[in-house]
């Protein structure tokens, strides 16, 4: 017979012993197959036009062209350096004869 002090004892040592994890839920595998595709990556954002450059390959000549600028000591400003990287590297798409 087990009297009521192991009771208490033995439900505290198994509320200490044995900690409750939190998971997170799981899609089950009947939703997954269900045509479920995965969450493909977002392709690089591209200015409007036959030849499109992604945005990021414009931001990095215009950084480059605002710290020559800043070099030199030019007037001028971000917007200005956006569109002057736009022509190069749509200028180099032309020369190059890459579509």
């Amino acid at each position: 017979m087990v009297n009521k002090r192991q009771k208490t004892e033995g439900a505290k040592k198994t509320a200490t012993t044995t900690p409750k994890r939190i998971t997170a839920a799981k899609p089950k595998a009947a939703a997954r197959s269900a045509g479920a595709a995965p969450k493909a990556k977002p392709a690089k954002k591209k200015t409007a036009g036959p030849s499109a450059i992604s945005t990021d390959d414009i931001a990095l000549r215009a950084y480059f062209i605002a710290e020559r600028r800043q070099q030199l000591g030019l007037p001028g400003d971000s917007l200005g350096d956006w569109i002057e990287a736009e022509r190069q590297l749509l200028g180099e798409r032309v020369t190059h004869g890459v579509n």
